[in-house]
């Protein structure tokens, strides 16, 4: 299960944190690649989960249960459900 928390940021802007009941792990950003994100090789050898896909950005450390989020522009709504159905399938990965 994810629930989103939204969560006031710099300059007066908002975030999200995904919370997942399991954790994110190393080997699960291989559904977030065949979906077309970005993930840069330095996070990813550094132990942190950093996806990027159009205007929204998630990190976290590999372990953790919170993702922070960030998105702009009209489509976040759009992004964001993208963002949690590959999240969901990832996490129910193992």
């Amino acid at each position: 299960m994810i629930t989103r928390h939204l969560v006031k940021s710099c300059c007066g802007s908002n975030g999200l944190v995904f919370e997942m009941d399991k954790p994110i792990r190393k080997f699960q950003i291989k559904i977030f690649k065949e979906a077309g994100y970005l993930v840069p090789e330095n996070f990813l050898a550094a132990g942190l989960f950093y996806v990027q896909k159009e205007f929204l950005i998630a990190t976290a450390s590999f372990g953790a249960n919170k993702i922070s989020v960030r998105c702009n522009g009209d489509k976040c709504p759009s992004y964001l459900d993208d963002f949690q159905a590959c999240l969901e399938k990832a996490i129910n990965t193992t």
